[in-house]
């Protein structure tokens, strides 16, 4: 069986589903626990402030352009472990976001504290927004990609 992929589909509703991630992401980052933790850290000698890269607007270019590119590579990934996956529809989308998202937040967290000075619970906030963040993401991918037959198998 051969999975076939609509391309105009894919790039519409994972458009959708970019500018959503990055609405969930940010009501993560923003809420006001974590906006709580983050104000304890803010002069930690770890943490850079905007300027080494030009400013707050350019922060906010450049980590919109790595997330879709991520996006783009999360979705090329659901196509290619699609027949894999257990489930369907946003269930199967559910079992993508887990796997992501212990792929990608676990040895990330892990590194930090390894081997940078970066205070602990700064990384455990990042730790579960971005495993959060990433399993509704794939809940929302396989609805999405299921409801409007984004994938289908040949």
């Amino acid at each position: 069986m051969k999975t076939k992929i609509n391309t105009k589909k894919a790039v519409l509703w994972g458009t959708v589903l970019i500018i959503i991630q990055m609405m969930i992401g940010n009501l993560l980052y923003m809420n006001p626990i974590v906006a709580g933790i983050n104000k304890q850290f803010e002069e930690h000698s770890s943490i850079k402030s905007f300027d080494f890269i030009g400013g707050l607007g350019n922060w906010i270019i450049l980590t919109m352009i790595f997330g879709i590119f991520l996006m783009v590579f999360w979705i090329f990934l659901y196509k290619l472990f699609y027949l894999s996956l257990p489930g369907k529809g946003w269930i199967k989308g559910l079992y993508f976001g887990i796997i992501i998202g212990f792929i990608k937040s676990v040895p990330e967290a892990f590194n930090q504290w390894m081997v940078i000075n970066y205070p602990t619970p700064l990384i455990l906030v990042q730790l579960f927004n971005t495993f959060v963040s990433l399993v509704i993401f794939g809940a929302l991918l396989g609805f999405f990609f299921s409801k409007f037959k984004v994938i289908t198998n040949e």
